[in-house]
């Protein structure tokens, strides 16, 4: 680990936990042996990695800016650059040192986030071959390792989902040693690596084994390595920018891992400090105020199918309103998730594409959907659903329709949509549109940047003027980010964009 990963690692944790925090753990940028001084705090300095990872993936930037760029909300305000994501046509995503500070954030913070928090793991692993010690090498050093590989792992794999490279340094390497970039696939392959190292260690301790780093969770062998496998699943099914590179997903091992992926829903408590995340200002009611968020026109539609994919530009292209702006739909999501607003908050200068009549209000329903950010409540990021329908997928792939259709009609479809089961004889192009609209509506506000993900690998991009509900990402959005240029500036190479006019696919880097 270089000393200038260090210092970032020692800049985001003072961001993350604040000066009061820091003296307690007694952190320093003078290198690993002075970050872990003895056992007790091993389990102190992952505490700190996992709140700096948790922040920079479920932060409002990058994930409000990249829900909305994949049409999954939709929000015409300036915060967390999410009204710049959402321009129609799309523009680039603007890699430059002198952007505003909360525009730069959508790629800053799960950049240097997921860095930080694979610098603690590797401090925690270092520290243990170095013969720091909780129980001298008895299961809360073997829980430790455990929790460790875990952090690298879900750091790795974030940043190979998100970025077109990466940055992987070990716990052996050398002070001095300057880590090159890797492509996102070697990113995920690793990140999958590291979460079945994470699951052989604690299933070989059985029930000795404890976890308690994520807030308010104490999560017990069975239960850590079911979310070891389906963090594994998400990453080797959402790796891909395109279709033809979903055409070469190893999807046996997709639903290997979600065999035996979650049976329940993963959701760390809020605490209002730390561990917050981008859902109080997605959810309805959430105490954050009337004019955040509100769902996209396009799952609108996805719900009704009556409803344009489009909000029409009345004002400024004189189109004709939406002849009935209450959505109707035999699925009973509708009416248990969405509340219908009458009126539109959004400046019409900033873009009546933006205008929506629905915000999410699964929080204020369902009692497992808090997310407020406040001082307590769940914030669901990895539902049970969200692994049988990786499971599905994978299913389906592998040409057992039969099989993904049981889980289908098995599971949220039927469960909380109410929706009628799937004849044995749907094609594999309907089968596959159900996958994805069970994704996009079941999933909404839970899997964070879903969506975005889900869009540039099912279906070809889309013109802005001709999008259908649940098709791909419209023309020009990026489908992935950029290195920061903060970063870049380091590694002596120019910024480069991705996205607009010259990179409609949204995958070749523009300089």
């Amino acid at each position: 680990m270089t000393i200038r990963y260090s210092l970032f690692f020692f800049l985001a944790l003072f961001l993350a936990v604040g000066c009061k925090d820091i003296d307690t753990l007694n952190l320093n940028s003078a290198g690993r042996n002075d970050v872990l001084a003895t056992g007790n705090d091993l389990f102190k300095v992952l505490d700190a990695g996992y709140a700096a990872w948790w922040q920079g993936v479920h932060a409002p930037a990058p994930v409000m800016a990249l829900s909305v760029t994949a049409d999954a909300l939709t929000l015409g305000r300036d915060d967390f650059g999410a009204r710049r994501m959402s321009d129609e046509p799309r523009a680039a995503y603007n890699n430059r040192l002198t952007e505003n500070e909360g525009y730069k954030q959508i790629a800053e913070g799960p950049w240097y986030g997921c860095l930080s928090a694979a610098a603690t793991a590797n401090d925690v692993m270092a520290a243990l071959s170095d013969g720091i010690s909780i129980d001298k090498g008895g299961p809360q050093d073997e829980s430790a390792l455990a929790a460790a590989h875990f952090l690298r792992g879900v750091s790795w794999g974030y940043l190979g989902l998100i970025f077109d490279r990466g940055l992987m340094v070990g716990e052996t390497d050398e002070p001095d040693f300057k880590a090159p970039f890797s492509g996102y696939r070697e990113m995920i392959s690793a990140a999958v690596d590291e979460l079945e190292e994470a699951i052989s260690i604690a299933e070989s301790l059985g029930p000795d084994f404890i976890h308690t780093s994520f807030n308010g969770l104490t999560l017990d062998a069975d239960q850590f390595v079911q979310l070891c496998h389906s963090y594994a699943a998400r990453f080797l099914a959402q790796w891909p920018r395109t279709e033809e590179e979903n055409l070469e997903v190893d999807w046996a091992a997709v639903q290997a891992h979600a065999e035996g992926g979650l049976q329940e829903n993963f959701a760390p408590l809020a605490d209002g400090q730390l561990w917050q995340s981008y859902q109080q200002y997605a959810f309805a009611e959430a105490g954050s105020g009337p004019f955040w968020a509100r769902v996209d026109q396009r799952l609108v539609a996805a719900l009704d199918r009556s409803q344009p994919p489009r909000y029409p530009e009345v004002e400024a292209q004189g189109e004709a309103p939406l002849p009935n702006p209450t959505a109707q739909s035999n699925d009973q999501r509708l009416a248990s998730d969405f509340i219908f607003i009458p009126f539109n908050s959004f400046p019409v200068e900033a873009g009546e594409w933006h205008f929506s009549h629905y915000k999410h209000n699964r929080n204020q329903t369902d009692p497992d959907f808090a997310g407020d950010g406040q001082a307590s409540g769940p914030m669901p990021v990895f539902l049970a659903a969200d692994n049988e329908l990786l499971k599905a997928e994978a299913m389906l792939w592998q040409s057992d329709k039969t099989g993904a259709i049981a889980s289908l009609n098995a599971g949220s479809r039927a469960v909380r949509g109410g929706l009628p089961a799937l004849p044995a004889g749907a094609s594999e192009a309907e089968v596959r549109q159900a996958i994805l609209y069970e994704r996009a509506i079941e999933l909404l506000n839970t899997a964070p940047m879903g969506l975005w993900f889900d869009r540039r690998r099912f279906a070809p991009r889309q013109d802005f003027t001709e999008m259908d509900a649940l098709g791909g990402l419209q023309y020009g959005t990026p489908a992935q980010l950029p290195v920061p240029a903060r970063e870049l500036q380091v590694h002596d190479e120019e910024p480069y964009n991705f996205g607009g006019e010259k990179d409609p696919e949204g995958v070749a880097p523009v300089y």
